[in-house]
């Protein structure tokens, strides 16, 4: 564990180094900034404020940005790979099945040929050596990959047989990584037909020498910069200004609106910023109901189907996030929808919400970089022993994708008798990795607490608030919810 956190805190060390540099540079005008995001602060009756609309980058301003980040990591692979004992990592990328690992260790192109080869080779005293077959090598891709050491014919295009042939006699790489053996769609995406690809082109020989990259791909995707802060901190903002607007009269009628209402509001929500922004997963809501009159609590809904009308007294749980700038967003919030003569929400509402920021307050306070997630699991449920209500935890890595690689913080319902590692869900400790200082994560859990005006009817608080870590534990990229979200 002492040799992780060295090595992690040189290698952010080296980035905040590169980071300086990079900001002493003359900088190119940004050509595509987009700042006509058209929402401005609104009030709403109850005094709650949403937020205006952050500034965000257009496509050409993204695209410029993630280069530059691009540049900073690749000063990093070179010791990722040692630490992960790979001499030879190659990539495969086949048009209609893309490897999630191209578009964050080559420029974020539109990649359509029928397989693209990207090579990185440990060359010792030499450093970091890449390669790739691309057959449209822009001077951006040149910034980051020489050719395959072949020729090309008179349509551009090299024997990528032939260039990894080349390569594996050059250099004779005793581990060549593949991105297989992972237990999740990023880093096991070799497909069966590129694998017989590079057995057949580099021999069997070569084939004894494939390892997993499955930790080298988590170490790439759960490292972060300094300079990634903030543009994903607008990112954050941007969805919780469309979710507060998407819980709020300003979107919901009660009797009238209905549950796919609010997907769409979403979804057309982040078309209009103009940015290139999608959702990532199927945008939807949750509903939680209690009958007066029979005094019970209708059944959780969850996902609530398209066609429910919102009434007066429903609580609602909305679950969003796009993708923006190379990232993704999670997030997921609350609202009550007040009954005819109430003028606030019941106090035991908001001691369910108030339960719910208490797991909030025990993640931040007791995660450390270094541990593994069982152990900060651990430590969560330590904090949360003897509280009046039943937690539930569920939380993942965010970063690059809304569900991203990084070890799992993870106890359903409190469970701790049979331990899960890892966010594929391990049983094995091995499975488990650690918590990177810096890294983003996904605060996901919910709190069960009884209720006294539903008759001691249970309600569920689900909440996902996304949050980096630093050595004091996690800090919120922006204030989780402390007050529900009322509609009348």
């Amino acid at each position: 564990m002492t040799g992780w956190n060295e090595r992690h805190i040189g290698l952010a060390a080296g980035a905040i180094v590169v980071l300086s540099i990079a900001s002493c540079a003359p900088q190119e005008p940004h050509q595509g900034t987009h700042t006509d995001t058209g929402r401005d602060p609104v009030e709403l009756f109850d005094g709650r404020v949403i937020p205006a609309m952050p500034e965000l980058l257009g496509i050409r301003d993204q695209y410029g940005l993630r280069l530059d980040w691009l540049a900073q990591k690749r000063e990093m692979l070179l010791d990722m790979m040692r630490e992960h004992e790979i001499e030879m990592w190659i990539v495969v990328s086949e048009e209609f099945h893309p490897d999630p690992v191209t578009q964050y260790v080559a420029p974020p192109l539109h990649y359509t040929r029928r397989r693209d080869v990207m090579v990185f080779v440990d060359a010792g005293e030499e450093g970091l050596a890449s390669y790739s077959d691309y057959w449209r090598p822009t001077a951006d891709y040149s910034r980051f990959f020489d050719p395959m050491p072949v020729s090309r014919n008179a349509r551009n295009i090299q024997d990528t047989r032939a260039g990894l042939l080349t390569l594996w006699e050059r250099y004779e790489p005793a581990t060549i990584g593949l991105n297989m053996g992972g237990a999740r769609g990023h880093d096991s995406t070799i497909t069966h037909d590129s694998y017989k690809f590079l057995v057949e082109t580099m021999g069997r020989e070569a084939e004894l020498r494939f390892v997993s990259a499955a930790g080298l791909i988590e170490d790439v995707f759960d490292t972060r910069l300094a300079s990634e802060l903030e543009p994903y901190r607008s990112l954050v903002l941007a969805t919780d200004v469309i979710a507060q607007t998407a819980l709020s009269n300003e979107v919901i009628t009660p009797g009238v609106t209905r549950a796919v209402d609010i997907k769409w509001f979403f979804e057309e929500s982040v078309a209009e910023l103009g940015v290139g922004g999608k959702p990532w997963f199927e945008i939807h809501v949750a509903v939680q109901r209690f009958d007066p009159e029979t005094g019970t609590m209708i059944p959780y809904v969850h996902p609530a189907p398209d066609d429910l009308i919102f009434q007066r007294g429903d609580i609602i749980h909305l679950d969003c996030g796009f993708d923006y700038l190379g990232f993704a967003s999670d997030w997921q919030k609350v609202a009550y929808i007040l009954r005819e003569g109430e003028r606030t929400v019941p106090q035991g509402l908001r001691t369910a919400l108030s339960n719910a920021n208490l797991v909030h307050e025990a993640f931040a306070s007791e995660s450390r970089p270094g541990m593994t997630g069982w152990e900060a699991t651990l430590a969560i449920a330590r904090k949360l022993e003897g509280v009046d209500f039943l937690p539930s935890l569920y939380s993942h890595a965010i970063g690059y994708h809304g569900h991203a690689l990084g070890p799992s913080i993870n106890a359903r319902d409190m469970d701790l008798s049979s331990p899960t590692y890892g966010y594929s869900g391990s049983t094995s400790p091995e499975g488990d990795s650690y918590l990177r200082d810096g890294a983003y994560r996904s605060i996901e859990f919910s709190a069960t607490t009884a209720v006294p005006e539903y008759d001691g009817g249970t309600v569920t608080i689900p909440m996902e608030d996304d949050a980096y870590l630093t050595t004091n534990g996690y800090i919120y990229f922006r204030p989780y919810q402390t007050e529900w979200y009322v509609i009348r």
